[in-house]
Parts: C-alpha cells; sequence; structure tokens
C-alpha cells in the first residue's frame, strides 16, 4: 500500500509538472499525429519525471540517513565520553577513598604506637623515678647466684640471688633472694625475699609480694609486703592494707590503712610530743 501512495502521489507531481511545462513551451501537434502516439509521449514524459522524482526522494533519504548517522555517532560520542569521565570520577573517587582510609590507618596505627610508647617511657620513667638508680649501678641479673659478700660504692639491682652480705653506698633494688644482713643507702624489694638485718640510712619501700625476716633500721619506710621483726623508723611510716607486720614498730608517726595486720607494739618514740606530761598534769590535778 505504502508504495502505491508513494507512486500516486510522483504520477500527479509529475502530470501537474507536465501542465506547467505545456503553458511555458508551446508544443506543435500537427494533424497527422496519432492519438496513441500522442498518449506514448505524455506516458514517457511522465516516466521520466517520476524518475527524477524517485531519484531526488532517495537522495533526499540518503542525505536523512547520513544526517541520523551522524547525529546518532555524535550522541553516542558524547554519552561515552560521559560515561569515559563518570568512571574516571569514580575511579578518582574510589581511589581518593582507599588513600584516605590508609591515612586514617596510619594515623591511627601511629596514635596506638604513640600511646604505648608514652605508657612504656612512662612506666620506665616511673621506675627511674622510683628506685633512682644512676649511671654507676651494678647489676646482678634473674639466673645468677653469687656466694660471698658484695661491697659496692654506688647501686645494685640484683634480680638474682646472693649468700651473704649486701653493702653499698646508693639504693639497693632487690627483685630476687637475699640470705645476709643489707647495709646500704635506699632499699626496695620487688617480690623479694631477704633473710637478715637490715641498716638503711635512708628510705625503705616493700612492694606487695616480698617478704623480709629481720629486724630493721631506716630514715622512712613505706610497707605493703610481709615483714617478720622489729622496725625501727626515725620518720614516717606508711603501712598498707596489704601489709602484715609481726613485730613492734617504732617512729615518729605511723599509718595504718585498712585491712593491715600488725601484731606488735607502736610507739611514736621520734614524735615531738611529751606524752608524760599530759599524764602528769592530769594526776597533779585529781591530787589537788
Amino acid at each position: 500500500m505504502g508504495s502505491k501512495k508513494k507512486y500516486r502521489k510522483s504520477f500527479a507531481e509529475a502530470v501537474k509538472s507536465i501542465d506547467t511545462n505545456s503553458q511555458e513551451e508551446e508544443i506543435e501537434v500537427s494533424g497527422e499525429v496519432s492519438a496513441d502516439a500522442l498518449k506514448k509521449q505524455v506516458d514517457k514524459d511522465i516516466e521520466e519525471e517520476i524518475q527524477e522524482l524517485e531519484s531526488e526522494e532517495a537522495s533526499e533519504s540518503e542525505a536523512s540517513e547520513s544526517e541520523n548517522s551522524e547525529t546518532e555517532t555524535s550522541e553516542s560520542s558524547e554519552e561515552s565520553d560521559v560515561i569515559d569521565e563518570n568512571s574516571i570520577s569514580s575511579a578518582d573517587k574510589t581511589e581518593s577513598k582507599d588513600i584516605e582510609k590508609k591515612t586514617e590507618k596510619k594515623a591511627t596505627s601511629k596514635t596506638a604506637k604513640e600511646v604505648q610508647m608514652s605508657s612504656l617511657e612512662h612506666e620506665i620513667r616511673g621506675d627511674e623515678e622510683l628506685t633512682g638508680l644512676s649511671e654507676n649501678t651494678t647489676y646482678i641479673t634473674k639466673g645468677t647466684g653469687i656466694s660471698g659478700d658484695i661491697d659496692v660504692d654506688g647501686d645494685i639491682e640484683m634480680l638474682g640471688r646472693v649468700d651473704g652480705n649486701i653493702k653499698c653506698t646508693g639504693k639497693l633494688v632487690v627483685g630476687g633472694r637475699v640470705n645476709g644482713d643489707i647495709d646500704s643507702g635506699d632499699l626496695y624489694t620487688e617480690n623479694a625475699h631477704i633473710e637478715g638485718e637490715i641498716t638503711l640510712s635512708g628510705h625503705l619501700r616493700v612492694s606487695a609480694g616480698s617478704v623480709l625476716i629481720g629486724n630493721i633500721k631506716a630514715e622512712s619506710a613505706v610497707i605493703s609486703g610481709a615483714i617478720k621483726g622489729d622496725i625501727d623508723i626515725t620518720g614516717d611510716v606508711e603501712i598498707g592494707s596489704t601489709a602484715v607486720i609481726v613485730g613492734n614498730i617504732k617512729s615518729k608517726s605511723v599509718q595504718i590503712s585498712s585491712g593491715a595486720v600488725v601484731e606488735g607494739m607502736c610507739q611514736q618514740v621520734y614524735a615531738s610530743v611529751d606524752i608524760n606530761q599530759y599524764f602528769e598534769e592530769g594526776i597533779q590535778n585529781l591530787d589537788g
């Protein structure tokens, strides 16, 4: 049906074209020309006009298809460019996110390491402040055993075992076992076991888990471990809640935490207060 309509349209246009041409050009028809010849001439002209019209339509159709193809190609190219841009943008975003995550992980890892190092440094400094060991320190490592006396001008850190007396002018840190007397400036114990007399010119610190058997003399003391023996401290004594003391205590003052066990007499013989005067005055008032 489509082709017939197209042909009819072409035929009508051809006839119209012939009529127009007939007006512009005079056609001389002699009387000798027959009607059949005239008809054939008209049909020929019509066919030529139709062919020309069809050729023009075909050219227009090819041009239109070419334009449509170019438009589709351009649109496809633009879409491809947009897709490529989107892909590149998406890839850039993904890469940026990965970089941000890696940066955050590095920052978090760095922060954790800094915190760990800070904690370790604080612990080390705390131990240094607690013990105050100098550069002139003698170390007796864990697993080392010594039979005999030790006399050192400086500090000692002893984590092994000593069967003999220990004497040092500085600080003595004991984390092992000592069977013998100790004479030093300060004494710090950490899970230590000491059997012998202890004479200090400075401070005594006994940690929880340490056991000392023997009499003790010092300027001040903080006790959290177990001591069996008399304690003579010219200054202040602090007794922690984990302390167990079997023996008498002489000091300037004593502070006993709840939970501590003390079996013995506590005397503040170095206190500046004369206790007897209070009782003597009271007795005189009663006599008066």
